[in-house]
């Protein structure tokens, strides 16, 4: 059983509840990836057999956590309404189109959610919810690594430069937290059938709520470090690679100075 206390935390709520929508939608990305990588059929392989059914398990895990914890909110109309919305954004033609640079924009995601549940492990009291944390944080660091090697491999041929590179990791990062987390939260307050039992926050009033509870729980430094592996350089290119994941890394949402 999920503590009253994990019941009536809204931080907890939201985040679980975003998480849950989103990795529910596993499944219109593979579809969209494959005239990417039409031409790799091993990726393919791995996309179906593997990533999607880790993620559809990861929001089957976390949408029973938030059924278990929450039965006042409806989820199956929260994602339905969020899925009409959400799914014209993913089709390929939205992508990065060419196989790097759309394996750098997963790197981006696999790494700020393998992160993100893995502060919300730290800061969880009940060891289910710390548990299950745990596990789906393991799970997207694995699939960071298989992204990270699709990219190093179509980026020997594509040579991108570090600057589109650079470019598209802060703009990925930018709209995880504009778009698609925020389309994800767009239904949450409207999807109840009995009484919120935690006072109900904005969007803006939960993005300040995370930058409070991760400038306590986020793994900072292990984020950098994970960001900075697809911007591999030397010299004065290496060190503004680390300046400027180090300041993406702590301004994307609004923490405390000593995090500025």
């Amino acid at each position: 059983m999920n503590s009253t206390r994990d019941n009536e935390d809204p931080f907890l709520f939201y985040s679980i509840t975003i998480s849950s929508l989103l990795e529910s939608t596993a499944g219109t990305f593979v579809e969209n990836l494959e005239p990417i990588y039409g031409n790799d059929p091993k990726l393919n392989q791995w996309l179906k057999t593997v990533w999607l059914p880790e993620e559809l398990h990861h929001g089957e895990l976390t949408k029973s956590y938030v059924t278990n914890t929450w039965p006042g909110f409806d989820w199956d109309s929260a994602y339905q309404q969020f899925f009409k919305n959400y799914q014209p954004r993913c089709h390929w033609e939205n992508l990065r189109r060419t196989p790097a640079l759309e394996a750098l924009t997963r790197c981006v995601t696999e790494a700020e959610t393998t992160m993100f549940y893995r502060c919300v492990e730290n800061y969880a009291r009940s060891n289910q919810l710390k548990e299950l944390m745990r596990q789906m944080s393991k799970d997207e660091a694995r699939h960071f690594g298989v992204f990270r090697r699709v990219f190093d491999s179509y980026d020997q041929v594509e040579n991108n430069s570090f600057l589109k590179k650079a470019q598209l990791l802060v703009r990925r990062s930018q709209l995880i937290r504009d778009e698609d987390l925020a389309m994800a939260f767009e239904y949450l307050n409207s999807s109840w059938k009995s009484p919120k039992p935690f006072q109900e926050l904005s969007y803006q009033a939960f993005i300040v709520r995370a930058g409070e509870v991760m400038s306590v729980h986020f793994p900072f430094e292990q984020a950098k470090r994970m960001l900075l592996k697809p911007l591999r350089t030397e010299g004065k290119l290496n060190r503004l690679a680390v300046e400027l994941v180090s300041t993406l890394v702590r301004r994307l949402y609004p923490v405390n100075q000593q995090f500025s």
